[in-house]
Formats: structure tokens, sequence, C-alpha cells
């Protein structure tokens, strides 16, 4: 691109100076070696409106080629438009332009109403503002559509975190933006940068910020929780005043239009591994524009302040407190999903300790701990506890009942192995008996190897209990039922 200094030497050349196209253009490229002038661009750049000693060539401004633009008809409808609401975006004035009849292309009118538009004057300069090492953090998340090699768009969504001093970056790609994945993101940059900065800044999200407008500030309990084990401050943003966590926001454009928009993605875990490739290089090889240090020689300042202050998890180890109640089912009920503990401790208070891939139940001095499934409508049940349960209940008839349930638990197999047997039996009623047998063999053989003998039968369409003992007990075919 031809820089407008030499655009004006074409100009002074061509003007005051007489020269021929071919002469200029031999002068500019001795002048300008770096410009790549030719006689196309020369000729071109003459039919310009010319600026020379201060002064606009006003005549032949006014002969310009070219066909009158196609917002011309328009200038005044969009003049008005922008006189009463000088914050109308350019995107608005072209969608009222098509209502009034202009059938020209976005760009023109964009280039248009950009020119016409007044600047506006801010009310108050910026202050600017630099953290100590080891003082801010601030986070946000992003999002950005991409296209996998295959074809397959998806919306991408990452938690950018960054340190204010030392401007180090760190992205990581989430499914979603609850607070809980907030969290963990969070806990996920403080592995990253080996230390937890005193003050940490975001914007007011629900996922951050639990309190109306107008009240007092109260944080989301996973947020106040992870900041108070950590001993750390967060302070959060102005509403609608993005500038005072300015820092992040630039990293999520540059996450936005210098990784995602720039790159092609065989599929999510190629993304991964050029992200992972991408931070080193931001982070290790290159200057910052601002501080003109690679963040990470800086990154160990902050890191040097910061030593006694580090994060003793991983983001999956974290665990989210979570105060709930023992159910009278003699189930905690988290996360959408029913997990059980001592029914002897039903009505007490207990605290649930979330990991990313458990469930850590504490009631008194006892916790038993279950593999995490969310939002799974069967309840889950540890062996101790479906023994337990037989101890504590009363009656025949609660006793099967209760039986049936833990067989209906196992999941679709059992549920449709248990429908086909109740419907062939005669009565319907006498399911008691089968029941109690099924049962007795997920004591001894456990839930798998029952489940893996039912869909046996299934297969076989033998729906007896006889043909779940013979799966279970192969070599011995001579068990009856």
């Amino acid at each position: 691109m031809i820089s407008s200094m030499t655009r004006q030497a074409i100009h002074h050349m061509g003007f005051l100076k007489g020269r021929s196209v071919r002469e200029i253009t031999i002068a500019a490229q001795e002048h300008f070696p770096d410009e790549g002038v030719s006689e196309r661009s020369v000729r071109r750049i003459l039919k310009e409106v010319s600026c020379v000693d201060g002064e606009v060539d006003v005549s032949r401004a006014a002969v310009l080629p070219g066909r009158p633009s196609v917002v011309e008809p328009f200038r005044d409808r969009i003049v008005a438009v922008l006189e009463e609401s000088p914050l109308l975006k350019s995107a608005e004035v072209f969608r009222r332009a098509r209502t009034w009849g202009y059938s020209g292309a976005k760009t023109a009118l964009y280039e248009f109403v950009k020119s016409v538009r007044r600047p506006v004057i801010a009310s108050e300069p910026l202050v600017p503002f630099e953290g100590l090492p080891g003082e801010f953090a601030q986070f946000d998340f992003g999002e950005r559509s991409v296209i996998f090699a295959e074809g397959r768009r998806k919306k991408v969504i990452f938690f950018v975190g960054r340190l204010k001093f030392s401007r180090h970056l760190h992205v990581v790609i989430v499914p979603n933006q609850t607070a809980e994945v907030l969290v963990r993101a969070v806990v996920s940059c403080l592995n990253a940068w080996k230390c937890v900065p005193l003050v940490w800044v975001f914007d007011n999200p629900k996922t951050v910020r639990i309190s109306g407008k107008g009240e007092s500030i109260r944080l989301h309990p996973y947020l106040h929780g992870l900041a108070g084990e950590t001993n750390s401050a967060v302070t959060l943003c102005t509403p609608h005043q993005p500038q005072q966590k300015g820092s992040v926001e630039r990293g999520v454009g540059w996450v936005k239009n210098s990784f995602l928009s720039q790159r092609s993605f065989v599929d999510e875990a190629d993304l991964e591994a050029q992200l992972a490739q991408w931070l080193i290089e931001v982070n290790t090889l290159r200057p910052h524009g601002i501080t003109k240090e690679i963040p990470v020689k800086r990154l160990e300042r902050e890191q040097s302040v910061l030593m006694e202050r580090l994060v003793p998890w991983t983001s999956s180890e974290y665990a989210l407190r979570i105060p709930a109640q023992v159910l009278p089912t003699g189930m905690v009920h988290i996360a959408g999903t029913s997990y059980s503990v001592d029914p002897r401790k039903v009505g007490a208070p207990a605290m649930v300790l979330l990991h990313e891939k458990s469930v850590v139940i504490q009631i008194g001095g006892t916790q038993c701990i279950h593999k995490r499934i969310d939002h799974f409508p069967v309840p889950q049940r540890l062996d101790e506890h479906r023994r337990d349960i037989l101890a504590v209940i009363h009656g025949e008839r609660k006793k099967n009942t209760y039986k049936r349930q833990c067989l209906w638990e196992l999941g679709d197999t059992a549920q449709r192995f248990l429908e086909i047997l109740i419907h062939r039996l005669r009565p319907p009623t006498a399911w008691a008996g089968p029941v109690n047998r099924l049962f007795a063999l997920l004591e001894e053989h456990g839930a798998e190897p029952l489940l893996e003998a039912m869909l046996e039968s299934l297969r076989k369409d033998t729906i007896t209990v006889s043909s779940v003992v013979s799966a279970l007990h192969p070599q011995n075919q001579e068990v009856k039922q």
C-alpha cells in the first residue's frame, strides 16, 4: 500500500513540476523503493483529490471519473438519522436504508456512514492503570464459530485469564459458561501461572455475581469459596465499562482474531493441540507490544513475589463445597442426580465435595465416594448402602418392593428383563419370588455380571431366573429355577 507521504510527493511532482507519468514513476521508485510504485498507480494517484501546500485542488475533485455513488440519493436521510442518534450502529443504518429502497452494497453504505458520522467526544479521558507484579489477574469468556476440515461448524467457547503485569495469557476451551466451568477454568489458569494473584477482576454475569443491580455485591458461592480458599480478593468491573479490564478484553479479541479466525482445524483435538502451541509462542517467544518484554520473563517476577501463594489442586481435583441434606430416601441430590448414603443418616446435614469426576459426601466424621454422573434419572447406590437399607426397613412387602427397585435402578437391560418377566408371570403379582432370587444374584455376583446374564437371556428370549443363573454359571447347566 502506498503511503500518504508518497502520494503527496507524486502530486507535487505532477502538478507543480509538470513531470510526465513516466518521469514521476522513475523518481518515485528511486526515492521510495519499498512502496512498489508503478505507472498505473501514479496515474490513479494523480486523479485523486490532491492537497499540495495546504490547498485542495477543487477543480480536479469536481471531475473525478467513475459513476455516482449509490448512497448519494439517501445522503440527507442518513445524515438526519445520525444527527438524531449519533451512536447508532452502521448495521442498523444499513437495515433502515434497505426499507428506504437502498439496493447497493453494505460496504459502500458503511464507508459513507463513517465519513459523515460526527466523532463522539469522550466526557473525560481514560486513566491508565498499571498493576504491580502479582497484583491483578483478569478473566473473561469468549466464543467464536469455527469450521472443521469436514465442513462441520461449531461454536467454540473459551475462557481467558491474563495477568495484568506480565500480560501472560492462558486460554481454556470449555463446554459452556456455567459457574462450575468458570471456577475450574480459573484454577486451570492458576496452575498455568504457578501462583495465585492477589486480586481477580471479572465482569458481572450471574456466574460471578448473584446479587441484583443496586444491591450489595454477593458473589456466586462457587467463586466465593475458591477465592476464600486461596485468600484472594474478587473485584467486579462497573457495568458497561469493559475498559476496566482492557488487558483481558484485548486477549479475548486476540484469541478470536489472531488464532481461531486465522487457522484451520481438523477437529477439536487438533484445535486443542494448536492452541497449546500458540500459547507457547505468544507467552515465550514474542515481546508484548506494550511492555516490550516477553511475558514469561515478567511472569518470573510475579512468581517470585507470590512464591508462597501456590494453588494446591488441579482443576479436576478442586472440590466445590455444596451443603445438602439427606433425603427420606437415604439419598443426597446434587447436580441432577441422587446418590446413596448411610440410610441411618436420614435428615442429617451433609457437605458435598463436588470434584470433576467424583462426588464425595461427608456426614459428620464419615464419608462416601461416588462416581459423578450429572442429571441421571436413576439413583446411584453403593453396594454397602443397598444392604444397609435392607437392615433398617421392616415388613416383607416393603423389603420385596425395595429389592425390585434396586434391580430396576440397574438400567435399561434390567428394566426390559423385569418388564417381560412380570408380563409372563401367572399371576403377574407373583413377582416377589423371582425378584428375591435375582436380588440374591446381584448381591453374590455384582451388577455388571448380572446385567450381562440378563442381556444374554433377552437375546435368547428365555426370560427366566433359570436362564440368568445358567448365564452366570455356564459350567452348570442343570441348575433349576
